[in-house]
């Protein structure tokens, strides 16, 4: 007869093997990144967006904003310009981004620059964030 404590460690070294591939699998995904290239341009003008890491066949929304989080009721992204994408079936996308001057911007050290940040905009009951942001340096006359 096996004694019941042995039983215990089987289950329990049973139940651990099954979870090796999950823990495998989750550590093979990456978290979503977005790529501009070029990084720095002038306001209304365009830059090329390129994401990966993202739910593969997705719909997302992108946007241009100051900060990479913030607390409602601040707003910190552009009203206009806003795009939406698709991701494909591997969680990557591309396409092109209208450039604008995004609010809240942190200053350079050159007066007609503000550093803006592009990413997929997520909002939580009263926090707002991006994911994966890209970071811009917007020059404006």
């Amino acid at each position: 007869m096996i004694d019941s404590t042995k039983l215990r460690l089987c289950v329990l070294l049973a139940f651990a093997l099954t979870l090796v591939p999950i823990a495998t699998a989750q550590a093979g995904t990456s978290s979503p990144k977005i790529r501009a290239k070029p990084h720095s341009v002038m306001v209304n003008t365009e830059t090329t967006l390129k994401g990966r890491g993202f739910p593969a066949n997705t719909t997302i929304t992108l946007e241009e904003c100051g900060r990479t989080f913030w607390i409602v009721p601040e707003d910190p992204c552009l009203d206009e310009g806003a795009k939406t994408v698709t991701t494909d079936a591997k969680g990557k996308f591309q396409t092109g981004f209208p450039v604008g001057l995004c609010p809240e911007g942190e200053a350079t050290k050159k007066p007609t620059q503000r550093v803006c940040y592009v990413g997929e905009l997520v909002t939580g009951e009263d926090t707002g964030s991006l994911v994966g942001p890209a970071k811009l340096i917007v020059t404006y006359p």
